[in-house]
């Protein structure tokens, strides 16, 4: 069930969203992970090439040097971890080839694929395969969602506050709560921030219990995570 405000709720993937988010998801349940995320880097003084998904577009590839910092997630077949690049890239790695750093913070994920794709969907007729567009658009009068997003993600209040207002749920509500954590990362600390302290204290209430209870992979500890990345808004929702 999506939240009121549209908030709360549980969250998970859209499986329509098409990007790797829901890939990961649908490869690799969360019961498949067995430890928390952390910091690693490449085992040994050779590079390794990995094929993987960028964040909301489709495949690419990148070669790790030794010492980049990634995020490793281990996975339970016990052979690779899923790791995210700070490029915004996520594939899988054997772990062999990983040294885990369990001291170093993790690093903050990278939407930016995120925008791009939004700028080409708001071009295109709402499919309705697309669910969380197509029931904005049918329920709730909101003509274009991608171009929605891009508004909010530059500071639109009237745009967040469209977002903040749909209350959608199935597949539509657990996709429109997969995108509160990308808009999060695309707007930045500073916009989203600045939008949420123009919203009535209700709503900025549903966001605290939200991104209190609901991440997104391989975020599993969501608040200490928001306090590192994006301090304002840790502060309006939480305190200092």
């Amino acid at each position: 069930m999506a939240a009121r405000d549209g908030i709360d709720g549980s969250a998970a993937m859209n499986r329509k969203l098409n990007h790797a988010l829901a890939s990961l998801v649908l490869m690799y349940s969360a019961t498949a992970w067995s430890q928390e995320a952390v910091m690693a880097t490449i085992e040994g003084p050779n590079q390794y090439t990995m094929s993987g998904f960028t964040e909301c577009g489709g495949k690419a590839t990148s070669t790790i040097q030794p010492g980049e910092r990634f995020i490793a997630l281990e996975l339970s077949d016990g052979e690779k971890d899923w790791v995210f690049l700070k490029s915004g890239i996520n594939g899988n790695i054997p772990r062999n080839r990983i040294r885990v750093l369990p001291d170093e913070p993790l690093a903050k994920l990278n939407f930016a694929s995120c925008k791009k794709e939004w700028r080409k969907l708001h071009s295109k007729r709402i499919k309705m395969t697309d669910d969380v567009a197509y029931s904005a658009k049918k329920y709730y009068g909101v003509p274009n969602y991608y171009e929605m997003l891009v508004q909010a993600s530059e500071g639109d209040a009237k745009a967040f506050g469209q977002f903040s207002s749909l209350d959608m749920d199935g597949v539509a509500g657990e996709g429109r709560e997969c995108y509160s954590w990308v808009l999060l990362h695309v707007a930045g600390d500073d916009t989203f921030a600045k939008l949420l302290a123009g919203q009535s204290s209700k709503v900025r209430e549903g966001y605290a219990g939200f991104f209190s209870r609901f991440s997104t992979p391989p975020i599993s500890n969501p608040k200490p995570y928001i306090k590192l990345h994006f301090p304002k808004t840790y502060a309006i929702l939480y305190g200092n």
